[in-house]
């Protein structure tokens, strides 16, 4: 299952990302989308998992607090380098 981690915090690493899914199952692939001309997360994930991890991640994560901001967690798809939500 894919997932797109929304309003994350600008210091938000990958590691973060699977620090923070990693309890729920595995993690087999965490992309942050980062700008280049900073350096800093541009508070957009996207994660990869099993099916059922991920709704756990999904119900137990969506609108939590994470370093200071209240993340959105939902499944998604994406081809062709576009996001998009189910």
């Amino acid at each position: 299952m894919q997932l797109l981690i929304s309003n994350l915090n600008k210091l938000t690493t990958a590691s973060h990302i699977v620090a923070l899914l990693g309890p729920f199952g595995l993690v087999t692939s965490a992309i942050l989308r980062m700008n280049l001309k900073n350096g800093y997360s541009e508070g957009i994930a996207v994660v990869e998992m099993g099916f059922e991890a991920g709704h756990r991640v999904i119900s137990k994560l969506n609108n939590i607090r994470f370093m200071n901001y209240y993340i959105r967690v939902e499944e998604t798809t994406y081809a062709n380098n576009l996001v998009r939500i189910k």
